[in-house]
């Protein structure tokens, strides 16, 4: 095991220095394009029916962006320091075994994620074609039963689109990059294309927004939840994204590309989608007299209004745009993490191109469209979802930034010994386990009201509201309490010492003078550097 540790540090060091090309607008792209797909484009729905007006979603945007770019921020320090992913990076905190709970949790959510989006792609799919071959496509003969969920032209569709999407799942994240940057470009001109017609229609204005909803309106004290829930919501769509953030931050090429970058590509993606979603709809509704949240239903009613050769020329434009937002945002914030997690608990099989092919191959098998179609419940519970991974995300900023003040022993982090730091009992933090499921228990209660209003009272609801905020710091705070009174090693044993903040950092998670011919076995005198191990021909793998 030490070896495997130091021969994965030796190639990081010679290899991985070239991969780390990320500059501060691939991370904007990455966050720009993460929020442009079907299900935040229609987070402006949610809001509106609940009695919200549009300039609320506005604040609301901007309110969970501030919040989601200091945990980002936070997030992503010590692994652009010590070019480490997620799965390495979390067994600090939860121990070199424990660690695997965690990164399980955000695979299992993924791959879910992964499968449903893969299904409102192929929904994106069915306006795509119906628009570039005619009626006749629309028309397909249906040959699957109402239980089945989903109509043969449909399932056609996601297959269809699984198949175009299955080639992204080979691409490195090296190389994913140049994407979000296309996408964040074309969606962007489609979508503002789609509200430029609409307003055109609508005789130059957006219109009421009101038109959207018959919802009363709230005003006053009746207000305050209803915001909280909005931005809870805004914040808690990228939860899964914060867990991660180590592996797509290890790619930068420094902390300040990554820092400014993602805070304003997180704003502007947010407050702009929300801008979007209302507006197009609003102006939309003066046109065709109804309102289509869900944006294939809107690019439908578009074909059935405005049936010509412009008309469809328009929809393949934008359709197309809207399938490369799911594509991409399907990559960077599913395939991408569950790739890495799984090469996290089996090293020894996987890579991260293997873990993003399984992610693909799995979809299809969760026939998506049957959650969606029968499990609106198991919806709601996977929109909670927050509640059980942003206390994983705060016991990790609180280990890193308060209690271990920016160091990390990285040879420690890939080997159970008892000098090691992070084997605590038996490779598990019991700390980090009691923070998580005093995280989850705090707000989980919630999700029963949020099935049925009348099954817990409304302070349980409430707290529900502030799931993503009171999970977060209900974690970390437990976990912050926990060590004090219980402190966690910082260096292996034998080699403790005083340290400022990060200045691990310098050696790259290395104790000074710490020789690799030791710890790789080498004898005395036959030390070699780690370019003369790699000239010689010997292969190291990760």
């Amino acid at each position: 095991m030490a070896n495997m540790c130091v021969t994965t540090w030796i190639y990081f060091q010679v290899h991985q220095v070239e991969d780390r090309r990320w500059e501060w607008q691939h991370y904007f792209a990455y966050y720009l394009t993460q929020t442009f797909s079907p299900s935040s484009y229609n987070l402006g729905a949610s809001l509106v029916s609940i009695g919200l007006l549009w300039w609320h979603g506005m604040i609301a945007a901007v309110i969970g962006s501030v919040v989601l770019t200091v945990l980002v921020v936070l997030n992503s320090r010590g692994a652009i320091k010590y070019f480490v992913g997620f799965p390495v990076y979390v067994r600090a905190a939860a121990g070199v075994r424990g660690a695997s709970l965690y990164i399980l949790v955000r695979a299992i959510v993924a791959i879910i994620y992964f499968a449903v989006q893969t299904y409102y792609g192929g929904r994106i799919t069915s306006v795509f074609m119906r628009a570039i071959f005619g009626n006749r496509y629309k028309n397909i003969t249906n040959h699957l039963p109402v239980s089945a969920g989903i109509t043969s032209r449909d399932l056609l569709s996601f297959f269809l689109f699984w198949i175009v999407q299955m080639p992204i799942m080979f691409i490195h994240p090296k190389v994913l990059r140049h994407l979000f940057v296309i996408k964040a470009v074309y969606t962007t001109v489609s979508l503002f294309g789609v509200l430029g017609w609409a307003i055109s229609a609508n005789g130059g204005k957006i219109g009421d927004f009101s038109y959207t909803t018959k919802q009363a309106r709230l005003s006053g004290s009746e207000l305050v939840w209803p915001m909280i829930q909005a931005i809870n919501s805004v914040m808690g769509a990228l939860a899964p994204v914060l867990i991660n953030q180590p592996d797509i931050a290890r790619y930068g090429k420094s902390y300040n590309d990554v820092t400014w970058s993602q805070g304003t590509g997180i704003l502007v993606s947010k407050v702009l989608v929300m801008f979007l979603g209302t507006a197009t709809t609003a102006a939309a509704t003066g046109v065709l007299g109804k309102s289509y949240w869900n944006v294939w239903d809107l690019y439908d009613a578009i074909l059935d209004h405005y049936w010509s050769p412009g008309a469809r020329a328009g929809i393949v434009f934008a359709s197309f745009g809207m399938m490369l937002a799911v594509l991409i945002t399907n990559a960077g914030s599913n395939s991408l993490p569950v790739g890495a997690d799984l090469t996290g608990i089996f090293p020894r099989w996987l890579t991260i191109v293997r873990g993003q092919v399984i992610c693909a191959v799995l979809a299809p098998l969760l026939v998506p469209w049957k959650i969606i179609a029968s499990a609106s419940s198991f919806l709601t519970f996977l929109g909670s979802y927050t509640v059980f991974l942003m206390p994983i995300c705060a016991v990790m900023i609180v280990d890193y930034w308060f209690l271990r003040k920016g160091n990390f022993h990285v040879p420690s982090l890939y080997v159970v010994t008892p000098e090691s730091p992070y084997t605590y009992y038996k490779g598990w933090n019991l700390r980090m386990l009691i923070a998580w499921v005093a995280g989850v228990a705090f707000t989980v209660h919630g999700v029963a009201g949020s099935l049925d209003p009348d099954a817990v009272a409304p302070a349980s609801k409430n707290m529900y509201k502030l799931g993503f905020l009171l999970s977060t710091c209900m974690g970390g705070l437990v976990y912050y309490i926990l060590c004090l009174i219980w402190p966690v090693q910082i260096l292996p044993k034998g080699a403790e010492q005083p340290l400022t903040f990060e200045q691990m950092a310098a050696n790259e998670g290395f104790i000074e003078h710490e020789g690799i011919g030791t710890i790789t076995g080498v004898l005395e005198g036959e030390e070699v550097g780690a370019e003369q191990y790699l000239a010689e021909g010997k292969e190291l793998k990760v």
